[in-house]
């Protein structure tokens, strides 16, 4: 499972961001941070059709034998008459645009002694992304506008928008898909806000395999669940929980304003 962020999204926090002094030996690279534009426009083409005749070869044939005397009528120098043909021109047109950028300067920052400051990235609980719901919607549009709890749909997979998520969070997941019948009913709110919780946790940036396997292993649990649920809900999240608050080894630690 893989996410991105366009470069320049502003969804980061003061804690998020660390300054270290580095000495390096490698020469710099700069880095480029591409980005997708477009618009919309009428490409206009003027075609004109303009005629064309080629004459073939000419054969001459006679018509009768001679006779003797003047043809009948009066004689000219020259024969002109016109032959009309009814056409239908097809004429293959092919559009295109060619677009071109042109720098219009840069704005400078404040410049600094030492090396670019290192963001280090750290993991959130569901409870900062339900009280930060500006960085969790901002998450989610940047994934698409929704982020699925499951498998496409099947079993109990829910989809998450800006308009659940907070919901989600608060262990308050609509049904359906949530289950109805007890004791799953809670084990499933739970499972859904941790999930949803480690995949903001990816797209802000820090991620593991750990947390690769864990938010796998939960999607296909909830893929599987038949509509009224099945055991096994806290067995899937435990890693889930883990990874989120920053106790997972390998993986990113907890943010200090956790």
């Amino acid at each position: 499972m893989s996410y991105s962020i366009a470069c320049g999204d502003n969804i980061s926090t003061q804690n998020l961001i660390k300054s270290e002094s580095i000495i390096s030996t490698q020469p710099f690279q700069p880095t480029e941070c591409p980005v997708t534009v477009h618009e919309t426009v009428c490409v206009r083409a003027d075609v004109t059709i303009a005629p064309k005749v080629t004459v073939g070869d000419i054969k001459l044939y006679c018509i009768g034998t001679p006779v003797i005397g003047m043809c009948p009528g009066m004689p000219t120098a020259k024969c002109t008459f016109t032959v009309s043909q009814n056409l239908c021109i097809q004429v293959p047109v092919t559009f295109s645009a060619k677009a071109i950028a042109i720098p219009k300067g840069i704005i400078c920052g404040i410049p600094a002694v030492g090396a670019c400051p290192i963001t280090t990235f750290c993991t959130h609980t569901i409870g900062f992304f339900r009280n930060n719901s500006y960085i969790t919607n901002a998450l989610i549009t940047a994934a698409g506008g929704s982020i699925i709890l499951g498998i496409n749909r099947i079993g109990l997979s829910f989809t998450v928008t800006t308009s659940n998520a907070v919901d989600i969070l608060s262990l308050n997941t609509p049904s359906p898909p949530a289950p109805s019948l007890p004791p799953f009913r809670g084990q499933y709110q739970n499972l859904y806000a941790q999930l949803l919780a480690a995949n903001l946790n990816v797209l802000y940036g820090a991620t593991c395999d750990f947390a690769v396997t864990a938010i796998n292993a939960a999607n296909s649990f909830l893929a599987n669940s038949p509509p009224g649920g099945m055991m096994g809900a806290p067995t899937v999240q435990s890693p889930l929980v883990e990874f989120n608050e920053g106790a997972a080894a390998g993986c990113p630690s907890s943010c200090p304003s956790e």
